[in-house]
């Protein structure tokens, strides 16, 4: 009984140091823990046309639809119907850049923009920060670059939702 109760205790007294561990982290450590930066854009136009303004503004804005993904019609396959499309958006010299730096970075670019239609029936466009993305990577080369591409998105998500 006595080592039964001291193992107890030496478990919860390691599940406190742990909690203590994670609240006082230092800071950078409490960085790389962040949660990526979300960012969801109600558009003013209706799903079909937020779709066909971000195809033209990526275009315009020197990116490029890497790829689609057509969500909605894959999750029909399992009944649930959803107007939901994602796409791989990125410029191939920029993602060089990116990539000479760190190839780790190739988990992050493209890009992903997901624009879906609500369960108000409104349409949204979401996608993550890229400094938030590829802050984890600790490169002061890459983090210039992501934030040059946070403000590159959030113009082109702009134009497709307004």
């Amino acid at each position: 009984m006595h080592n039964l109760l001291r193992k107890s205790a030496t478990t919860t007294l390691l599940a406190i140091a742990g909690i203590v561990g994670v609240v006082f982290a230092p800071p950078h450590l409490a960085a790389q823990r962040a949660p990526v930066a979300l960012v969801t854009i109600p558009s003013h136009k209706n799903f079909d046309q937020t779709v066909g303004q971000l195809k033209t503004s990526v275009g315009k804005g020197g990116m490029m639809i890497m790829a689609e993904v057509d969500q909605g019609k894959m999750l029909a396959m399992t009944g649930l119907t959803l107007k939901a499309s994602l796409f791989l958006i990125g410029n191939p010299t920029v993602g060089k850049q990116i990539l000479e730096q760190d190839h780790a970075a190739g988990l992050y670019v493209p890009l992903r923009v997901y624009v879906y239609e609500g369960s108000d029936g409104h349409t949204y466009l979401s996608y993550d920060r890229p400094s938030a993305l590829l802050a984890p990577l600790n490169n002061a080369g890459v983090n210039k670059i992501a934030g040059m591409l946070d403000q590159k998105l959030e113009g082109l998500t702009q134009m497709a939702t307004r």
